[in-house]
This record gives C-alpha cells, structure tokens and sequence, in this order.
C-alpha cells in the first residue's frame, strides 16, 4: 500500500537524496548545487520555501514531490508551482507519482491556488505522464536568467 505523507525535518537527507537523484536522471549532476544544509533551512527551517511529500511503501521512501507557492496578480490568488517529481526506478509504474501529483493537488486547494503548474522540457518522456492527468501545454514563454548574464544584469546602475 502506498502511503503519501508531508515530510517532516527528520526526513531532510531523504529528500536531499532524491532531489539529487533527479538531477542525476535528467543528466544535470554538474549543475547541481543543493546541500543538506539548504534542503534543512529551506524546506524544513522556521520559514519553509516550499512543502515536500514522500511517498512510501512499507515505511520505504520511493518517491517525492515538492512544490512552492507563486501569485497571480490577475487572479487575485495563488498558483502552485510543482518543482520536483521523482519516482525512484526500481518503483515507476506503481502509480507512485500519480499519487503524489493528485496529493499535491489536494493541497493546491487546501491554499486556494487558482491553478497548479509545472516546467517540462520538451525531450522528457514524461510530458505523456502529465497529459494524461489533465495537464496541457501553455503557448506562454518561460524566459529566464542565470550566471554571468543575471550578475550582470543585477550590476546595471
């Protein structure tokens, strides 16, 4: 039986330890920048940036989701922004990250979000996986900046 629960502080160096394996999956491991430190101060400090859920079988945590909370200006309310979803290997196809979608999308209500999003590269096979649920493609443009280029731009006087 697949158990869904919020993580709790205890639990910080397992979702470390999944938020790392997800960047290893997507071949991102050199970008990868995230300590235990920043999981435990972040994610489970006096002031959390965002929630996290486990999700587990037997008392064995097989997969993660985490998200953050956004605005909508026009909408007059906030939107939930689904950062990571990870199912460990040896668990996809038990229906693990449908359950943690659908929890996470609870919760969304439970906070009076207007809608729930998140970011997918185009290569990921995973796009069929959120269709399915009922997420679609925006024509909306992501931009963003990072590096060089954002430190440059946060110079300009």
């Amino acid at each position: 039986m697949i158990i869904i629960r919020k993580a709790l502080k205890k639990d910080a160096g397992i979702v470390f330890q999944m938020i790392r394996a997800l960047a290893e999956y997507h071949g991102e491991s050199a970008d990868f920048r995230a300590t235990l430190e920043d999981v435990e101060r972040d994610g489970f400090g006096e002031s959390p940036l965002y929630e996290s859920w486990l999700a587990e079988i037997n008392g064995t945590p097989l997969g993660l989701a985490t998200f953050f909370l956004c605005y909508s200006t026009f909408k007059g309310k906030p939107s939930l922004l689904l950062d990571n979803l990870f199912v460990q290997e040896s668990a996809r196809g038990a229906k693990i990250g449908e359950k943690l979608v659908k929890q996470v999308s609870k919760r969304a209500l439970e906070l009076n979000c207007c809608r729930m999003e998140l970011l997918v590269e185009k290569n990921n096979p995973a796009r069929a996986f959120y269709e399915k649920l009922g997420f679609s493609e925006t024509a909306d443009r992501v931009y963003s900046i990072y590096s060089e280029n954002f430190n440059n731009l946060a110079a300009l006087n």
